[in-house]
């Protein structure tokens, strides 16, 4: 790899010093390189990028456009998101503070059958048919625990029991072995997509107070409980009543 050439420079005598010419022979150092270069190609594990996988709608041609987004009242589960701000936390958001996730729901239509609105669109509050919802509260609770939470995962899993035990049939299955992770994902499919199971429609609604992360964590309540339709819509005028007349009615 190196070479030492020694030169006298044609000089005589005792005092003249004798010159040292190193050269370093580098070619080999390309061929080293090349073969490190290969080893951490092959050896190197690529990491796969961590996302939310949400459920795009079919681009079939719809003849109804004004009913796509449109589910049957005794399927439909409407959960809207708030969130109150918390002055005195470091935690802050834009302006004052830590953001404390309220979460609300309600079955079908708003206000029920009758409506939230009366002749000349007087509210009715009796009709308010808005509830209160523990944000997750049921996690890491179990039997009788679990049975007296209303966190907003139980209640989704409330309405999507059918589902979520033929779920359950084929992770027994995978834990098992008698099934691979293909398998079960092709299967689960079928699952979620059967039409002879009753499932909810499971529309999301936010107001302008809610935090990006509360969102997040509902659609990932979306994935973790196998909820086959859902979606993601803008607050009406009957929200907003329903949403005010509750927090005055309970002094929030």
């Amino acid at each position: 790899m190196a070479e030492i050439a020694q030169d006298n420079g044609g000089g005589k005598g005792k005092n003249h010093q004798k010159k040292m010419q190193i050269r370093v022979d580098f070619t080999p150092m390309v061929d080293m390189n090349m073969l490190l270069i290969t080893f951490f190609m092959l050896c190197t594990t690529m990491i796969k990028s961590q996302t939310l996988n949400i459920a795009l709608p079919s681009n079939e041609k719809v003849d109804n456009v004004e009913n796509m987004s449109q589910a049957s009242a005794d399927d439909a589960v409407t959960i809207i998101l708030d969130a109150k701000r918390k002055k005195g936390s470091f935690d802050v958001d834009s302006v004052n503070g830590k953001v404390q996730t309220e979460v609300y729901y309600y079955f079908g239509k708003p206000g029920g059958d009758e409506g939230m609105f009366g002749a000349g669109g007087s509210i009715i509050s009796a009709n308010n048919n808005l509830e209160k919802s523990e944000f997750l509260s049921n996690e890491g609770t179990s039997g009788a625990a679990m049975d007296g939470a209303r966190g907003i995962r139980k209640i989704i899993q409330d309405r999507n029991m059918e589902v979520l035990k033929e779920i359950e049939k084929l992770k027994v299955q995978f834990r098992e072995g008698k099934i691979d992770q293909a398998k079960y994902d092709e299967l689960a499919k079928e699952v979620r997509r059967n039409e002879n199971l009753k499932k909810p429609v499971i529309i999301i609604k936010s107001t302008p107070q809610a935090s990006y992360g509360s969102l997040v964590e509902i659609l990932d309540e979306m994935q973790i409980n196998s909820i086959a339709k859902y979606q993601i819509d803008n607050m009406n005028r009957a929200d907003s009543v329903m949403l005010i007349d509750y927090q005055n009615n309970h002094h929030e």
